[in-house]
C-alpha cells in the first residue's frame, strides 16, 4: 500500500486543524494503520499533545533546515508517532535558506519513511508561508477545516492561489474537500454557512463533507487539559462519533 500523506490546513488559525489533525490520526491509529503525525505549526499544539520532546531531538526545524531524514525525527510515544515541532519554527522565512530547494526539505525528507507508515497527517500553520509551501509540496491531500462563523472562509481563495502555485512541486496535490467544524447544527448561521461552503467548495474544485464536526466540551478537555485521545476520553461524544464518521468518509474519498 502507497503511503497516504494528508495535510490539514487553512491559512486562518483556530478553525480546529490541530483537533482534527490529532483525532484522524488517532482514528486510524485504532483501527490498525500505521500512522505518523507531522508538526509543522510553531505553536506545537500537537507536539503538546504527544507529549513529545522539543529539545534535545530532532524536530521538523532540523528537516527545514538540516535537511534530516524524517525517520531521524520521528518519535515514539505513548500517543503514537510523531515529529515533533520547534517554536522556533515561527522564524523559519528567515531561516530556512532560500534556493530552489527552498519549499521541497519535507518532501525529499518524508522519502526516508517510505513504507514504514500507511498514513501521514500533518498539522500545518496558519499562515501562507515557508513551513505551509513546503507542506503542500509534500502531500497528496489537503483537508481544509472551517468554522461556521464564517471567518474561516475569508482568505480561502488566496489559500486556492497557493494551492495552485504549489502544484509546480506537486502535481498530483488535491483538496479533499472543506470539513465544517464546531457545527451548530439546525441554525440559521448553520444553514447559510453551509451554503457559503459549497460555493467556496465549487471555486476550489473539491466537496464539502457530508460530514460535519459537532463542538463538544469534552473535546477541549481531551485534547488540551488531560492530553487523552478523545475516543478514549468521551467514547461517546458527539465528537467522538463524529470523527469516526468523518474517517469513514474520508476513506471512501481516498479509494
Amino acid at each position: 500500500m502507497k503511503i497516504i500523506r494528508i495535510a490539514v490546513a487553512n491559512q486562518k488559525g483556530g478553525v480546529g486543524k490541530t483537533t482534527t489533525s490529532v483525532c484522524v490520526a488517532q482514528e486510524l491509529k485504532s483501527r490498525g494503520f500505521k500512522v505518523l503525525l507531522v508538526d509543522t505549526d510553531a505553536q506545537c499544539n500537537s507536539t503538546r499533545f504527544y507529549e513529545a520532546r522539543t529539545e534535545k531531538e530532532a524536530t521538523v526545524l532540523d528537516i527545514f533546515c538540516g535537511d534530516e531524514p524524517a525517520l531521524s525525527c520521528v518519535q515514539h510515544t505513548e500517543k503514537g508517532d510523531i515529529i515533533a515541532s520547534d517554536k522556533l519554527l515561527s522564524g523559519a522565512e528567515t531561516m530556512v535558506k532560500v534556493d530552489e530547494r527552498r519549499f521541497t526539505h519535507l518532501k525529499r525528507s518524508l522519502k526516508s519513511v517510505e513504507g514504514e507508515y500507511d498514513y501521514i497527517i500533518v498539522d500545518t500553520p496558519p499562515s501562507i508561508g515557508v513551513a505551509l509551501k513546503n507542506v503542500l509540496a509534500a502531500v497528496d491531500y489537503v483537508i481544509i477545516p472551517v468554522e461556521e462563523s464564517g471567518w474561516s472562509l475569508d482568505g480561502l481563495m488566496d489559500f486556492a492561489t497557493a494551492l495552485d502555485l504549489a502544484r509546480d512541486n506537486n502535481e498530483n496535490l488535491r483538496v479533499a474537500g472543506i470539513l465544517t467544524v464546531k457545527s451548530k447544527e439546525r441554525t440559521r448561521k448553520s444553514k447559510r454557512m453551509g451554503e457559503l461552503s459549497i460555493q467556496v467548495a465549487e471555486k476550489l474544485g473539491t466537496k464539502c463533507f457530508r460530514t460535519k464536526i459537532r463542538e463538544s466540551v469534552a473535546c477541549t478537555e481531551a485534547l488540551t487539559e488531560y492530553y487523552v485521545p478523545l475516543r478514549e476520553y468521551a467514547p461517546t461524544s458527539t465528537t467522538t462519533e463524529d470523527y469516526k464518521n468523518f474517517v469513514d468518509e474520508l476513506m471512501e474519498e481516498l479509494i
